[in-house]
């Protein structure tokens, strides 16, 4: 949709995770580095199951964190789109358990919002092809609401909550998806499949308003064409259009994992 002073082009962002995926593989094809090397960097990147949560929340972390949490002077926020409550829950409790392990990220917390309540059998037998399979368990009897999976928000209205510095990933699942003004969103993850044109536009529509120092958006889309996402946003912007390669972080990312490798080095200028 059209650009203006009051919201941002968030088309300008988006770059699905299969692009990601092909420009890691080109990159395993220049022959001017060791392919045995870039593909133990890449592996974990490029090998991300489509159903396995605890992988995606590794790929979110590390990408919210290398591109997103500096933003807005660290105050950049994040929202995880689910396909279902039962993946909502799933994903909470994947980043509480990368946080706890990861202490140096122990400033960032994830929140999340859903109505009404699951079981445990609920959410580990969920009809649900984004959350097949997997390593998840809990108790069959046990009950998982708002409440309970957010206890630092002490029952304050999540909207109200999510406003305050220690949270920065919200993970939602229909709730918030759509309505929900927060203008220090500046990241999507996207791993809900969006048939509705209207709805993919209201959702992706949750980054575009402006903060000052706001100049750029993040969306990393999982599921979705983005053809279909192009043509949603061609009902309102008949100019509407998605660059081939997006996110130019996506080759800063390779390059970094590269460098760890130390399988090159810099020789300086030369003379």
């Amino acid at each position: 949709m059209p650009c203006s002073a009051f919201i941002l082009d968030v088309l300008r962002g988006y770059v699905s995770y299969k692009t990601a995926y092909h420009l890691g593989t080109e990159a395993l094809d220049d022959k001017r580095v060791d392919g045995r090397a870039a593909k133990r960097a890449l592996a974990r990147w490029m090998n991300l199951h489509p159903t396995n949560v605890t992988q995606k929340v590794q790929f979110i972390m590390q990408h919210f964190i290398q591109n997103v949490a500096p933003l807005l002077d660290s105050k950049a926020k994040a929202m995880v789109v689910t396909s279902s409550r039962p993946a909502a829950v799933r994903y909470k409790k994947a980043f509480d358990a990368y946080i706890a392990s990861h202490p140096e990220h122990a400033g960032i917390h994830a929140m999340v919002a859903f109505s009404g309540k699951l079981t445990g059998k609920e959410v580990m037998h969920a009809k649900d092809d984004r959350i097949t399979g997997g390593t998840f368990q809990c108790d069959e009897d046990a009950e998982f609401t708002e409440g309970n999976m957010n206890p630092g928000a002490k029952g304050q209205d999540l909207r109200i909550a999510f406003d305050r510095p220690e949270y920065r990933i919200m993970i939602v699942a229909d709730k918030f998806q759509t309505g929900f003004d927060q203008p220090k969103l500046v990241a999507m993850y996207l791993d809900k499949k969006i048939a509705n044109e209207v709805e993919i536009v209201q959702t992706l529509s949750r980054l575009n308003r402006t903060f000052p120092g706001k100049d750029q958006t993040f969306v990393i889309d999982f599921v979705n064409e983005p053809e279909a996402i192009r043509k949603a946003f061609a009902r309102y912007d008949a100019g509407a259009q998605i660059e081939e390669v997006q996110n130019h972080n996506v080759v800063y990312d390779m390059k970094n994992a590269l460098d760890r490798e130390g399988i090159y080095c810099d020789a300086g200028p030369v003379a």
